[in-house]
């Protein structure tokens, strides 16, 4: 299951230090499941302290006399409310109050994205939490450090699942839907960059739009014009103006493929998705794309935000 992400199975044996992983509760639920809860740990060897890096929880179901394990989603699905609209099957966390005019929008987000990619309306199913806390509980975890984000918000789309996860207390959530689609027409992972800024251009962030989080960087750089913008590796971070909402990734990423939209459409997009996830791979698409180096990427972006209006 994907969403084991923030355990990091696949780097536990490369790690500089042992982990530890114990079960720590083996209860009954509901509909014939079983409750399996594990914590992973490690000790800091500078300090002494012991780490807690997550808690999570899997499920287990007898089946033909074997008990089968089963990701934390599939057992919610036995328990949850379930909604369909359009082609979308909603599963309402007990704490939110399911709003059918906002699936009936994501449906018809649904239906454009579609259009715009050129192909049928996508089948998925939509987990629906009140805030990342009761998000992350839903993914399966009941510890983890992202549910204590600054906003209290978040959500993620497995792709492989053809699932989206949110937490923003919302039916609607075209951000994550734009990710089902980018992997159903290059079913591979794209650079972080282009994936998340086609996702912000489409869809928007954090419930605002790219042009609302490209007037926030327009303000802060006319306020900053100094800010560093030529080392990508340097800017996993919010615009540091104290609102925890824009990250420069997505927002400089959606400015750029929204001019590479711009000048090929849909198509210059989806060749976008082709190219490797090196830093270098990114560089070669802004180049073959927009015609401009890695030294200048500075500069065009100050230049493309001092150009950017409010219309």
């Amino acid at each position: 299951d994907e969403n084991f992400w923030a355990i990091g199975i696949n780097t536990l044996n490369s790690r500089g230090y042992k982990v530890q992983c114990k079960i720590i509760g083996v209860f009954e639920v509901e509909n014939g499941y079983w409750s399996l809860i594990s914590s992973f740990s490690h000790l800091d060897k500078d300090s002494g302290e012991i780490h807690l890096d997550v808690i999570s929880t899997v499920y287990a179901k007898k089946i033909n006399d074997k008990y089968l394990l089963i990701s934390s989603a599939e057992y919610l699905k036995t328990v949850f409310e379930h909604h369909k609209v359009g082609s979308i099957n909603y599963y309402v966390h007990p704490f939110h109050k399911f709003k059918i005019e906002e699936a009936e929008r994501m449906q018809e987000f649904n239906v454009k994205m579609a259009k715009e990619f050129g192909v049928e309306p996508l089948v998925f199913d939509y987990f629906v939490a009140r805030n990342a806390r009761d998000l992350a509980r839903t993914w399966g975890y009941e510890y983890m450090n992202r549910m204590y984000n600054p906003t209290g918000k978040g959500g993620i789309a497995s792709w492989r699942n053809m699932t989206i996860y949110s937490g923003n207390n919302s039916s609607d959530y075209p951000h994550e839907l734009v990710h089902l689609y980018t992997y159903h027409v290059v079913p591979k992972e794209p650079h972080l960059w282009i994936g998340e800024g086609i996702a912000t251009f489409f869809g928007g962030k954090t419930d605002y739009s790219l042009h609302w989080h490209l007037l926030k960087l327009k303000a802060f750089l006319a306020s900053n014009p100094l800010f560093d913008l030529s080392d990508i590796s340097k800017l996993k971070m919010d615009i540091p103006n104290g609102e925890h909402v824009s990250d420069l990734r997505y927002v400089i990423g959606g400015l750029l493929m929204k001019n590479i939209y711009e000048k090929e459409g849909i198509k210059g997009l989806i060749e976008a998705l082709e190219y490797g996830t090196t830093d270098e791979d990114f560089y070669r698409l802004l180049y073959d794309k927009l015609k401009f180096t890695r030294t200048k990427f500075d500069e065009y972006i100050k230049l493309e935000m001092k150009k950017y209006t409010e219309h």
